[in-house]
Protein backbone atom coordinates (compact mmCIF):
# COMPACT_ATOMS: atom_id res chain seq x y z
CA UNK A 1 0.00 0.00 0.00
CA UNK A 2 1.28 3.48 -0.92
CA UNK A 3 2.63 5.58 1.94
CA UNK A 4 0.47 8.72 1.80
CA UNK A 5 3.05 10.67 3.79
CA UNK A 6 5.32 10.64 0.70
CA UNK A 7 2.70 12.40 -1.42
CA UNK A 8 1.64 16.02 -1.06
CA UNK A 9 0.32 18.72 -3.36
CA UNK A 10 -0.69 22.35 -3.21
CA UNK A 11 -2.50 22.20 -6.55
CA UNK A 12 -5.85 20.84 -5.40
CA UNK A 13 -7.79 18.64 -3.05
CA UNK A 14 -10.01 15.84 -4.30
CA UNK A 15 -11.95 13.65 -1.89
CA UNK A 16 -15.46 12.64 -0.88
CA UNK A 17 -17.64 15.61 -1.77
CA UNK A 18 -14.57 17.87 -2.23
CA UNK A 19 -12.95 19.10 -5.46
CA UNK A 20 -10.85 22.24 -5.13
CA UNK A 21 -8.20 23.95 -7.23
CA UNK A 22 -5.75 26.10 -5.25
CA UNK A 23 -8.36 26.32 -2.50
CA UNK A 24 -11.30 27.32 -4.71
CA UNK A 25 -14.24 24.97 -5.23
CA UNK A 26 -14.14 23.68 -8.80
CA UNK A 27 -17.90 24.12 -9.11
CA UNK A 28 -17.46 27.85 -8.41
CA UNK A 29 -14.76 28.06 -11.06
CA UNK A 30 -17.04 26.29 -13.55
CA UNK A 31 -19.83 28.76 -12.87
CA UNK A 32 -17.79 31.95 -12.87
CA UNK A 33 -14.49 31.82 -14.79
CA UNK A 34 -13.33 31.18 -18.37
CA UNK A 35 -11.01 28.28 -19.00
CA UNK A 36 -7.92 30.46 -19.54
CA UNK A 37 -8.32 32.01 -16.08
CA UNK A 38 -8.60 28.59 -14.46
CA UNK A 39 -5.43 27.50 -16.28
CA UNK A 40 -3.69 30.61 -14.89
CA UNK A 41 -4.97 29.81 -11.39
CA UNK A 42 -3.90 26.17 -11.59
CA UNK A 43 -0.36 27.01 -12.63
CA UNK A 44 0.25 30.29 -10.78
CA UNK A 45 -1.69 29.54 -7.62
CA UNK A 46 -3.77 32.75 -7.59
CA UNK A 47 -6.56 34.23 -9.68
CA UNK A 48 -5.53 36.58 -12.50
CA UNK A 49 -6.46 40.24 -12.59
CA UNK A 50 -8.74 41.34 -15.42
CA UNK A 51 -5.75 42.46 -17.47
CA UNK A 52 -3.81 39.27 -16.80
CA UNK A 53 -6.86 37.20 -17.72
CA UNK A 54 -7.22 39.00 -21.05
CA UNK A 55 -3.54 38.52 -21.92
CA UNK A 56 -3.59 34.89 -20.82
CA UNK A 57 -6.56 34.31 -23.09
CA UNK A 58 -4.71 35.91 -26.01
CA UNK A 59 -1.57 33.86 -25.29
CA UNK A 60 -3.53 30.61 -25.44
CA UNK A 61 -4.82 31.61 -28.87
CA UNK A 62 -1.26 32.26 -30.09
CA UNK A 63 -0.37 28.92 -31.67
CA UNK A 64 -3.69 27.13 -31.83
CA UNK A 65 -3.05 26.00 -35.40
CA UNK A 66 0.10 25.40 -37.45
CA UNK A 67 -1.29 23.81 -40.60
CA UNK A 68 1.21 21.49 -42.27
CA UNK A 69 4.10 23.84 -41.57
CA UNK A 70 5.01 22.38 -38.18
CA UNK A 71 5.95 18.82 -37.21
CA UNK A 72 3.21 18.74 -34.57
CA UNK A 73 0.32 18.77 -37.06
CA UNK A 74 2.12 16.40 -39.44
CA UNK A 75 2.87 13.98 -36.62
CA UNK A 76 -0.74 14.12 -35.48
CA UNK A 77 -2.00 13.08 -38.90
CA UNK A 78 0.66 10.41 -39.44
CA UNK A 79 -0.13 8.76 -36.12
CA UNK A 80 -3.89 9.10 -36.62
CA UNK A 81 -3.57 7.33 -39.99
CA UNK A 82 -1.92 4.40 -38.21
CA UNK A 83 -4.27 4.39 -35.21
CA UNK A 84 -7.72 5.52 -36.37
CA UNK A 85 -9.57 4.04 -33.38
CA UNK A 86 -8.86 7.09 -31.22
CA UNK A 87 -7.31 10.55 -31.48
CA UNK A 88 -5.33 10.08 -28.27
CA UNK A 89 -2.23 8.37 -29.70
CA UNK A 90 -2.02 11.14 -32.30
CA UNK A 91 -2.35 13.90 -29.70
CA UNK A 92 0.13 12.28 -27.32
CA UNK A 93 2.70 11.57 -30.01
CA UNK A 94 2.52 14.99 -31.62
CA UNK A 95 3.14 16.69 -28.28
CA UNK A 96 6.62 15.15 -28.36
CA UNK A 97 7.56 17.43 -31.27
CA UNK A 98 7.95 20.34 -28.83
CA UNK A 99 11.62 21.26 -28.75
CA UNK A 100 14.19 24.00 -29.10
CA UNK A 101 13.38 24.64 -32.78
CA UNK A 102 9.60 24.77 -32.62
CA UNK A 103 7.16 25.75 -29.86
CA UNK A 104 9.93 27.09 -27.65
CA UNK A 105 8.83 30.06 -25.53
CA UNK A 106 10.91 28.73 -22.65
CA UNK A 107 14.19 29.37 -24.45
CA UNK A 108 13.56 33.08 -25.01
CA UNK A 109 12.18 33.30 -21.48
CA UNK A 110 15.41 31.85 -20.11
CA UNK A 111 17.25 34.84 -21.59
CA UNK A 112 14.85 37.21 -19.84
CA UNK A 113 15.25 35.44 -16.54
CA UNK A 114 19.01 35.59 -16.93
CA UNK A 115 18.82 39.31 -17.66
CA UNK A 116 16.73 39.84 -14.53
CA UNK A 117 19.30 37.90 -12.52
CA UNK A 118 22.17 40.02 -13.87
CA UNK A 119 20.27 43.21 -13.06
CA UNK A 120 19.60 41.92 -9.55
CA UNK A 121 23.36 41.41 -9.21
CA UNK A 122 24.02 45.05 -10.06
CA UNK A 123 24.14 45.36 -13.83
CA UNK A 124 22.02 47.83 -15.77
CA UNK A 125 19.52 46.41 -18.24
CA UNK A 126 21.71 47.61 -21.10
CA UNK A 127 24.79 45.92 -19.63
CA UNK A 128 22.85 42.71 -19.00
CA UNK A 129 21.51 42.49 -22.54
CA UNK A 130 24.99 43.24 -23.93
CA UNK A 131 26.45 40.39 -21.86
CA UNK A 132 23.83 37.90 -22.96
CA UNK A 133 24.12 38.77 -26.66
CA UNK A 134 27.92 38.66 -26.40
CA UNK A 135 27.69 35.13 -25.05
CA UNK A 136 25.26 34.00 -27.77
CA UNK A 137 27.37 35.43 -30.57
CA UNK A 138 30.64 34.12 -29.13
CA UNK A 139 29.19 30.62 -28.84
CA UNK A 140 27.63 30.89 -32.31
CA UNK A 141 24.30 29.91 -30.90
CA UNK A 142 20.95 30.60 -32.49
CA UNK A 143 18.95 33.45 -30.95
CA UNK A 144 15.75 31.82 -29.69
CA UNK A 145 12.34 33.22 -30.52
CA UNK A 146 13.22 35.10 -33.70
CA UNK A 147 12.68 34.67 -37.41
CA UNK A 148 10.10 32.75 -39.42
CA UNK A 149 10.43 31.68 -43.06
CA UNK A 150 6.79 32.47 -43.77
CA UNK A 151 6.85 35.86 -42.03
CA UNK A 152 10.26 37.46 -42.71
CA UNK A 153 8.91 40.98 -42.15
CA UNK A 154 7.17 40.20 -38.87
CA UNK A 155 5.11 37.39 -37.38
CA UNK A 156 1.50 38.67 -37.32
CA UNK A 157 0.68 36.47 -34.32
CA UNK A 158 3.53 38.02 -32.33
CA UNK A 159 2.46 41.51 -33.34
CA UNK A 160 -1.14 40.90 -32.28
CA UNK A 161 -0.16 39.32 -28.95
CA UNK A 162 2.20 42.20 -28.18
CA UNK A 163 -0.58 44.70 -28.87
CA UNK A 164 -2.90 42.94 -26.41
CA UNK A 165 -0.16 42.72 -23.76
CA UNK A 166 0.80 46.40 -24.05
CA UNK A 167 -2.84 47.55 -24.09
CA UNK A 168 -3.45 45.66 -20.84
CA UNK A 169 -0.28 46.79 -19.08
CA UNK A 170 1.30 43.34 -19.17
CA UNK A 171 4.61 44.53 -20.56
CA UNK A 172 7.68 45.39 -18.55
CA UNK A 173 11.45 45.52 -18.30
CA UNK A 174 11.98 41.84 -19.11
CA UNK A 175 10.06 42.01 -22.39
CA UNK A 176 11.76 45.27 -23.37
CA UNK A 177 15.11 43.68 -22.55
CA UNK A 178 14.34 40.75 -24.83
CA UNK A 179 13.48 43.08 -27.71
CA UNK A 180 16.74 44.91 -27.04
CA UNK A 181 18.63 41.61 -27.19
CA UNK A 182 17.05 40.81 -30.53
CA UNK A 183 18.05 44.18 -31.98
CA UNK A 184 21.61 43.83 -30.69
CA UNK A 185 21.89 40.28 -31.99
CA UNK A 186 20.68 41.33 -35.44
CA UNK A 187 23.08 44.29 -35.49
CA UNK A 188 26.06 42.09 -34.60
CA UNK A 189 25.21 39.29 -37.02
CA UNK A 190 23.94 41.43 -39.88
CA UNK A 191 20.63 39.58 -39.95
CA UNK A 192 17.04 40.78 -39.98
CA UNK A 193 15.06 38.55 -37.63
CA UNK A 194 11.79 39.80 -36.15
CA UNK A 195 10.40 38.31 -32.96
CA UNK A 196 8.23 35.30 -33.76
CA UNK A 197 5.26 33.95 -31.80
CA UNK A 198 7.46 31.71 -29.63
CA UNK A 199 9.58 34.68 -28.60
CA UNK A 200 6.52 36.79 -27.90
CA UNK A 201 4.93 34.02 -25.87
CA UNK A 202 8.15 33.93 -23.86
CA UNK A 203 7.81 37.67 -23.22
CA UNK A 204 4.15 37.61 -22.30
CA UNK A 205 4.30 34.50 -20.14
CA UNK A 206 7.32 35.92 -18.31
CA UNK A 207 5.38 39.11 -17.59
CA UNK A 208 2.47 36.99 -16.35
CA UNK A 209 4.80 35.39 -13.83
CA UNK A 210 5.25 31.95 -15.36
CA UNK A 211 8.61 30.19 -15.22
CA UNK A 212 10.43 28.84 -18.30
CA UNK A 213 9.77 25.31 -17.01
CA UNK A 214 6.02 25.89 -17.21
CA UNK A 215 5.99 27.43 -20.68
CA UNK A 216 6.23 24.37 -22.95
CA UNK A 217 3.16 22.98 -21.19
CA UNK A 218 1.26 26.22 -21.69
CA UNK A 219 2.28 26.23 -25.35
CA UNK A 220 0.99 22.66 -25.64
CA UNK A 221 -2.37 23.75 -24.23
CA UNK A 222 -2.47 26.41 -26.94
CA UNK A 223 -1.83 24.17 -29.93
CA UNK A 224 -3.61 21.03 -28.68
CA UNK A 225 -7.00 21.93 -30.24
CA UNK A 226 -5.30 22.09 -33.63
CA UNK A 227 -3.75 18.66 -33.07
CA UNK A 228 -7.13 17.20 -32.16
CA UNK A 229 -8.75 18.80 -35.21
CA UNK A 230 -6.09 17.40 -37.55
CA UNK A 231 -6.31 13.92 -36.02
CA UNK A 232 -10.11 13.86 -36.28
CA UNK A 233 -10.00 15.13 -39.87
CA UNK A 234 -7.42 12.51 -40.82
CA UNK A 235 -9.52 9.71 -39.36
CA UNK A 236 -12.78 10.97 -40.86
CA UNK A 237 -11.21 11.29 -44.30
CA UNK A 238 -10.62 7.54 -44.18
CA UNK A 239 -7.23 7.68 -45.81
CA UNK A 240 -4.94 4.68 -45.71
CA UNK A 241 -1.73 4.66 -43.70
CA UNK A 242 0.40 7.64 -44.66
CA UNK A 243 3.95 6.82 -45.68
CA UNK A 244 6.85 8.94 -46.84
CA UNK A 245 8.67 8.01 -50.03
CA UNK A 246 12.25 9.16 -50.42
CA UNK A 247 15.43 8.38 -52.30
CA UNK A 248 17.67 5.61 -50.96
CA UNK A 249 21.32 6.70 -50.88
CA UNK A 250 22.95 3.67 -49.21
CA UNK A 251 24.99 0.77 -50.67
CA UNK A 252 23.57 -1.33 -53.49
CA UNK A 253 22.33 -4.86 -52.63
CA UNK A 254 25.31 -7.03 -51.65
CA UNK A 255 25.96 -10.50 -50.14
CA UNK A 256 27.41 -11.07 -46.72
CA UNK A 257 31.19 -11.71 -46.73
CA UNK A 258 32.18 -15.36 -46.44
CA UNK A 259 34.63 -14.66 -43.61
CA UNK A 260 32.18 -13.25 -41.10
CA UNK A 261 33.88 -12.93 -37.68
CA UNK A 262 30.66 -14.06 -36.02
CA UNK A 263 27.93 -16.37 -37.28
CA UNK A 264 24.78 -17.18 -35.40
CA UNK A 265 25.04 -20.87 -36.27
CA UNK A 266 28.61 -21.04 -34.90
CA UNK A 267 27.58 -19.34 -31.67
CA UNK A 268 24.66 -21.74 -31.20
CA UNK A 269 26.87 -24.73 -31.85
CA UNK A 270 29.44 -23.52 -29.32
CA UNK A 271 26.70 -22.96 -26.74
CA UNK A 272 25.48 -26.53 -27.26
CA UNK A 273 28.97 -27.98 -26.77
CA UNK A 274 29.62 -28.89 -30.39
Amino acid sequence: MTDRSSWSTAVGDVGHGVITVRGYALVDLIRNLPYSSVVYLTLRGELPTASQARVMDAALCGIIEHGFYAPSSVASRLIASASPESVMPAVAGSLLTVGSITVSPQHSAELMYRAKSLVADGMSWDEATDQIVDDIVAARRRMPGVGHPLHPDGDPRAIALREVAVANGVWGDASSAYESMVLKYCARTGRKLPVNIDGMLGCVLTELGFTPLQMPGIAAISFMPGLIAHAVEEIEQGLKLRVVEGDYTGPQPRPLPVDLPYRLADAEAEANGH
